[in-house]
């Protein structure tokens, strides 16, 4: 007996001596590595809403997505779990431009996709004077549609003040065009600089009279919809409908070379067109959207990228309030501002040809 307790304590003792399982421990500490860089990726995300947390709820809890989750809020946010995954463990940046950017560190400061953009070495610096420099006079980045072959000059009629035809506003004011700056109030560089130029092609150059309201809906990014719906209510209550009703945006989290393309010359943002199946008048919206769509397409084919429809839109993106209503995306957050501008130009042509032609 004393024998078979020794050999039994004997056996324990081994068995509480076992060393840890060190593949166990390695993973571990992978998985709470893991967990502390998605902490710190999802507190430096810049998508608005918290978008990156509601995915993960909807991933975690279906019953969410089905019942609460509405996509209509989160229109315009890009981002995924596999990008936010991705992040996490550093294969973000897996391309020719970030892997030299990554081993080269002076090709940060440079536009690889345009050496000759941007390029900015400083291996000895060194003052210049004012004799080594050459002066010359800038000239505007935007040309006048009129000088291009983008303006069609016989669809110009006398401008009708007294009864506008055109409505233009932004249920997210504030957006713009800068990857470092998503939202600004600056009408120089958001999407106001692009309703902007719109407004005064279509009026100047095809005598359309166009109402452009610059109310900040912003303010709220998830009430952005309900304020600018108050909006276009008090336009219809005064004015009457429309010819057409745009809620003109900017897209964003979207490679350069996806939404730009070349005009007669000049670089421009590509347009993408949003409807919302949950209009009350979602026939008449989705017909005057193709309806756009088509003739943009035969006068600048590169310039369209597609109809977007979701499901449920945010307050339907208040289109249930006229069948005119259109929202526009002209560019993402990697545009300039001048290549809206003429995106804008091309559009107040395919307006023209629209309106003027009927």
């Amino acid at each position: 007996m004393y024998l078979n307790r020794r050999v039994k304590n004997s056996s324990s003792n081994k068995r509480s001596r076992a060393k840890p399982n060190i593949g166990v421990l390695i993973l571990v500490t992978l998985v709470m590595i893991f967990f502390v860089r998605l902490v710190g990726v999802l507190k430096d995300n810049k998508e608005r809403g918290a978008f990156a947390y509601v995915q993960l709820l909807n991933f975690g809890m279906p019953l969410i997505e089905t019942q609460v989750y509405d996509e209509g809020s989160y229109t315009e946010n890009k981002l995924s779990l596999r990008n936010v995954c991705f992040d996490v463990l550093g294969f973000n940046n897996i391309s020719y431009k970030g892997i030299l950017e990554s081993e080269l560190c002076y090709l940060t400061n440079t536009n690889i996709s345009n050496p000759k953009k941007d390029a900015v070495f400083t291996f000895n610096p060194f003052q210049v004077s004012d004799d080594s420099i050459s002066k010359v006079e800038s000239t505007p980045t935007t040309t006048d549609s009129k000088n291009t072959q983008i303006y069609n000059p016989s669809l110009k009629k006398e401008i009708d003040e007294s009864k506008p035809e055109v409505l233009i506003y932004h249920s997210h004011t504030t957006e713009n065009y800068s990857q470092t700056q998503p939202d600004s109030s600056d009408e120089n560089t958001n999407v106001v600089g692009a309703g902007d130029v719109l407004s005064k092609e279509l009026e100047d150059n095809y005598g359309i009279s166009v109402i452009h309201d610059k109310t900040n809906h912003s303010v709220s990014y998830n009430d952005s919809y309900t304020r600018s719906g108050e909006t276009v209510d008090k336009y219809l209550q005064k004015y009457g409908d429309f010819k057409l009703i745009i809620d003109l945006h900017r897209d964003s989290g979207i490679d350069k070379s996806a939404t730009t393309t070349d005009i007669y010359g000049m670089s421009a943002a590509k347009i993408m067109f949003v409807n919302a199946k949950n209009s009350t008048r979602y026939g008449k919206n989705k017909a005057l959207t193709e309806q756009i769509f088509n003739k943009t397409s035969e006068l600048f084919p590169t310039l369209p990228i597609k109809i977007l429809t979701y499901n449920r839109g945010k307050n339907a993106f208040n289109q249930s309030k006229s069948d005119a209503c259109v929202l526009f995306e002209i560019g993402s957050d990697s545009n300039t501002p001048e290549e809206t501008h003429v995106t804008a130009q091309c559009m107040a042509r395919v307006i023209a040809e629209i309106i003027n032609k009927k």
